[in-house]
This record gives structure tokens, C-alpha cells and sequence, in this order.
């Protein structure tokens, strides 16, 4: 009776095994038959770079439809939070009433640093490797800096010292300056004062700009709040092209304009005709997140080079990350479909007066140049930078010594870096374009010496 109750024991152990061996390589052939999240299989990342124009154009002011993404204050902070640690409190300058517009982090308007497209219009910019809100692009800025030391304080950049405001309006103090620092990219800002827009006066308040090193930089504003917003200058000064061409024509420059979609329908015939020997035109830009095509852009290189007059581009350019830029140099190539040029490709970075808004410091800024002018001479153009006199002298180091076009309005420049092209004023007037057109010298000797080196290296640019 032993023996039989240890056997059937033994024969129970034997079967439970059995089963164990049978349920373990059923799950191990079930297993292998699931499909893996391999990196083969994981959806790639596009570079945001073969961007296709649209002929219908969609610019900023069309009525395309804007798809837009509301970012909270809590989003924000989340996101300060993943930049810059625990640090939050201490660069709550970002988030803060004070410290980001509304403008900037509002339902309303973040919506316009995210994807905006119609329904014939460019593929997007702002995707995976672009971003749409503060937080992201200064992350997105952190990835690829350098080490810096910051040396300096925080720059103002742009600012109105005594701002009018409606009463009844709120104060935003981020409509009336820009400010930058040459290496955070988030500035703490404090205000001391009140301004009281229900109540008509004049306010003064000052404020505190603070780097994380510790520097600082104050401004004063004196806050006017009115019954209504005066009028803008009344005292505006035109210059005629005859008189524009006796004071800077000479043997050694050509004189000319540059237009875009806000010049409208151009007699180029007549231009031509008033002594006019060269056009820069807006081909296009990045503006609120959306790339987008100048609505003149081809009848202004059509009609310009069938009137015999040389030709130049610029683009105008709010890029804040590198993404961005090489997206917008590659949206810009894909429209000029190698088209021969005369003169550089122009990136026109100028919206400081909203700089903070951008994520940005300014070595990104001057980075973002050199990537431009990368993309843009890998394609056989040449590129130039376009900018003030003032931002040349304090903004831009260009240590790559990119060529100049410059702007200062002024009848002589005491500019004193290179340059081979002078924007001289925005008022001049010339038969063909109803209203003001900019007025330019072109220096021959210098554009000469860039263009060879364009022919030198095989490039474009030369008809």
C-alpha cells in the first residue's frame, strides 16, 4: 500500500512538470510572434527641411487657418521645470505677470508660435524638431550651446521711455521694450511702481532686469495713460530718387530699392526709367511660426529682371532655433529653384523690441545666423546679414565676417565695420511705387570682392 501511494505520488509530480514545460514554450512562441518597438520599426523624426512652397501664398496676414495649441501658466512652469531643475522660483521672471506677455504665453497667442497652415499651404515648421512655446524653444536652444561665461548684463534691447496707454487697457510692459542676455535665456524682470490704467496720468515706474550670474540692468518708463492714443510722427520727410541719385551716385556705387508685398503692383519699367539700377525684394518668411511666400515675390523678379535691373532677396527671418533656420533656408532654396541672382541672400532678423518671447540669448542669435548662411552657400548662393547700425555695433559679433548690408537713416554713416550696402532711408519716393520705398548704395569695389569669391567657388549669383 506504500509502495502504490509513493508511485502515484511521484506519477502526480511527474505530470505537473510536464504541464509547467508545455505552458512556458507556449508563452515563449507567443512572445515571439508579438511585434517588437524596435528601432526599425519607431516612426522617424524628420529633419525639417525639404519644405514645399505653395504658390497660393500664405502669409501672416491671409485668412489661412490657424491650428492652434493654448499653453496655461502651469504648462509653462512644468516645462521651467524640465530646463532649469528646481530652479523655477528663481527664474519665475519667465512665467510671471511681469515677466511674460500675455502676448506670449496667452490661449490667444501662443496659437501663434504653433503650427498655422491652410489648406494649400507649407508644410509645417514648428513639428517634432521645432518648437512652439518659450519653455521648449529655450530647451531646444539648450541642447546645442556651447559653454559660455556670462560677462555681461542683461541688454535692452528696444524701448519706448514713455509709452501711452488707453485707459481702461491693461499695462503690458513687454508691448513697449525687448530686452536679451548674452547667455541666459530667461531673464528675471521686476517692476517697482503701479500703474493704474483706470485712472488718466502719468505713471513712473523702473524697471530690474536680472541675469542668473547676478548682473543687472535698470530703466526707467513713464507710463502715460490717456483718454486716446495720439498719432504717430507728423513730421515725415520724404527724399525724391533725382535727389537721392546727385548726393550718393558715383563711379564707384549703384543706387537702388528694396520692396516687397507692401510697395504692391511696381511699374518696374518706370523704376528703371528714374535711374534705378538695382532691386532687393522679400522673397518670403517665418513669421508667427508659419513659413510663408511674399504675395509679389515672383511678379517682383520677373518684372524687375525684365527691366534690366539687378537683383537681390533678403529673408525675413523670426527664427529662434536651428531647426527653425535650416527649415526656413531650405523653404527658401525650394521657391528661388535656382534662380540667378546678382547680389547675397539677405536673413533679416530684427524683432527685437520681442526678443524674450523667442527663447533665445544672443549667442543663439549670432549662431543662427552662421547656420543660415551654411545652409544657404551649400545651395551656391552667397548670404549677407541685414540689420541697423546700432544692432551691427551691439548685437551681432559675426565673428565669421559674413558681408553687411546695413541700415542706418542718416545722410553720412559713422558706421564703422564692413559693409557693401547701405540702406539709406525708408522714406524715398520713385516713379513706379506709390508711397515710401527704401533708398540703398551699393558699394561696387565690395561686392565685387564677394561675388568673385562666390564665381571663384563655382557658386551662383552671377548672371
Amino acid at each position: 500500500m506504500k509502495k502504490s501511494r509513493w508511485g502515484f505520488i511521484l506519477g502526480l509530480i511527474t505530470f505537473l512538470a510536464l504541464l509547467t514545460g508545455i505552458a512556458i514554450a507556449g508563452l515563449s512562441k507567443l512572445a515571439e510572434s508579438m511585434p517588437q518597438e524596435s528601432a526599425e520599426n519607431m516612426p522617424a523624426v524628420s529633419e525639417a527641411a525639404a519644405i514645399e512652397p505653395t504658390d497660393a501664398v500664405s502669409e501672416k496676414d491671409t485668412e489661412a487657418e490657424k491650428a492652434s495649441e493654448s499653453v496655461s501658466e502651469n504648462t509653462i512652469k512644468e516645462n521651467m521645470s524640465t530646463v532649469f531643475g528646481d530652479n523655477v522660483e528663481a527664474n519665475e521672471g519667465v512665467v510671471s505677470e511681469n515677466a511674460v506677455s500675455e502676448n506670449s504665453v496667452s490661449e490667444n497667442s501662443v496659437s501663434e508660435n504653433s503650427v498655422t497652415v491652410s489648406e494649400n499651404a507649407v508644410t509645417n515648421i514648428v513639428s517634432e524638431n521645432a518648437a512652439s512655446t518659450v519653455a521648449e524653444k529655450i530647451a531646444a536652444n539648450e541642447m546645442s550651446q556651447t559653454e559660455l561665461t556670462d560677462r555681461q548684463a542683461p541688454w535692452i534691447l528696444d524701448v519706448n521711455t514713455t509709452p501711452q496707454v488707453k485707459v481702461g487697457d491693461t499695462f503690458d510692459v513687454h508691448k513697449y521694450m525687448g530686452y536679451a542676455d548674452d547667455v541666459d535665456r530667461s531673464v528675471d524682470l521686476q517692476i517697482e511702481g503701479e500703474v493704474d490704467t483706470a485712472v488718466v496720468g502719468e505713471y513712473p515706474i523702473q524697471i530690474t532686469l536680472r541675469d542668473d550670474a547676478g548682473h543687472i540692468n535698470s530703466q526707467k518708463m513713464t507710463v502715460q495713460v490717456v483718454e486716446e492714443i495720439s498719432g504717430g510722427n507728423s513730421n515725415h520727410r520724404t527724399e525724391a530718387f533725382a535727389d537721392f541719385i546727385s548726393r550718393y551716385k558715383t563711379e564707384e556705387t549703384l543706387v537702388g530699392i528694396d520692396v516687397s508685398r507692401w510697395q504692391e503692383d511696381i511699374d518696374f519699367e518706370q523704376v528703371k526709367a528714374a535711374g534705378c539700377e538695382f532691386v532687393y525684394m522679400r522673397i518670403g518668411g517665418y513669421d508667427d511660426g508659419e513659413l510663408y511666400t511674399d504675395r509679389y515675390y515672383r511678379y517682383n523678379i520677373e518684372a524687375a529682371k525684365a527691366a534690366g535691373l539687378k537683383i537681390g532677396i533678403y529673408w525675413h527671418a523670426e527664427d529662434s532655433t536651428e531647426a527653425e533656420v535650416r527649415a526656413s533656408a531650405a523653404y527658401l532654396l525650394k521657391i528661388l529653384d535656382g534662380e540667378e541672382i546678382d547680389y547675397p541672400i539677405a536673413y533679416d532678423w530684427e524683432d527685437f523690441r520681442h526678443f524674450e518671447n523667442y527663447g533665445m540669448n544672443l549667442w543663439d542669435l549670432n549662431r543662427n545666423l552662421d547656420v543660415f548662411v551654411e545652409e544657404i552657400e551649400k545651395a551656391g548662393y552667397r548670404a549677407c546679414l541685414y540689420n541697423s547700425k546700432y544692432y551691427l555695433e551691439n548685437i551681432w559679433t559675426n565673428e565669421a565676417n559674413h558681408p553687411i548690408w546695413m541700415a542706418n537713416y542718416t545722410g553720412t554713416t559713422t558706421y564703422q565695420g564692413e559693409y557693401f550696402l547701405w540702406q539709406h532711408s525708408n522714406t524715398g519716393r520713385i516713379d513706379g511705387i506709390k508711397g515710401d520705398v527704401d533708398l540703398d548704395v551699393l558699394y561696387l569695389d565690395k561686392i565685387t570682392e564677394i561675388m568673385e569669391g562666390t564665381a571663384q567657388h563655382g557658386r551662383k549669383g552671377m548672371r
